[in-house]
């Protein structure tokens, strides 16, 4: 992302970054009960000198009313200014559970399996990492329930996400998000996000090392695709 923001860093242990992101996803209809979607992104990351490029592609089957199936795979391109660049891919696949409530409350947790493949484009050596994230989340309408996830509607966004590194044995990184949401109409939804992301830069216990600030867009190519969907995020 273009910074916005100046975000001070931390007066003592390790320093924070502040990172900006600009994510654009496209839904369409494949199937009654399968979707495709894309992941266009932007990333700014101004105190490690590096921007990267994401791009993706992958589908949502809805296998049950609180159960779906995403699988896809993310590309990123990493410019960095004092280090190599990189190429990522991320191959997912992992289920979305969601529990049924009278309130029209998204609340789910998403687990999925990811591969990354890493190239160095300076030596074109490939390393790879195999990681289990775990989101657990809600998402709140700001509205009564006969008017939530309509149009010009808003809603809170929080969860959590642990990544499990298999190489590591150990949880690395893991995120705390919050933000707002607000329904233009049937087929756009936007999104401010603050993620607080905690690392082990040391190797040692985690530590509170880089703020994210997101903007989603999310459009569904086809009317009334988005609340379909319930909760849609593939990031």
């Amino acid at each position: 992302m273009v910074s916005l923001l100046n975000v001070a860093r931390a007066g003592e242990g390790s320093e924070q970054d502040s990172e900006f992101r600009y994510t654009l996803f496209p839904y369409y209809k494949i199937a009654d009960d399968l979707t495709g979607f894309s992941y266009l992104g932007y990333v700014d990351n101004p105190d490690r000198d590096y921007d990267s490029f994401y791009f993706g592609v992958g589908a949502n089957w809805q296998a049950e009313p609180w159960l779906q199936v995403w699988g896809g795979v993310i590309g990123l391109y990493t410019e960095n200014e004092v280090k190599s660049d990189l190429l990522e891919m991320r191959p997912f696949l992992g289920p979305k559970l969601f529990l049924p409530n009278d309130w029209k409350w998204n609340i789910y947790n998403f687990t999925r399996y990811e591969y990354r493949a890493t190239e160095n484009l300076d030596t074109d050596d490939w390393s790879g990492q195999n990681r289990l994230r775990s989101r657990s989340g809600l998402d709140v309408p700001l509205t009564g329930t006969a008017n939530a996830w309509g149009p010009k509607t808003a809603y809170l966004i929080a969860d959590v996400e642990p990544y499990y590194t298999f190489e590591k044995g150990q949880i690395d990184p893991f995120r705390i998000r919050a933000g707002l949401g607000y329904v233009v109409n049937d087929r756009i939804r936007v999104e401010l996000i603050y993620h607080a992301e905690y690392t082990r830069p040391e190797g040692g216990s985690l530590e509170h090392t880089n703020n994210i600030f997101r903007l989603n867009i999310k459009i569904g190519f086809q009317r009334g695709l988005l609340k379909g969907l319930l909760n849609p995020d593939s990031d």
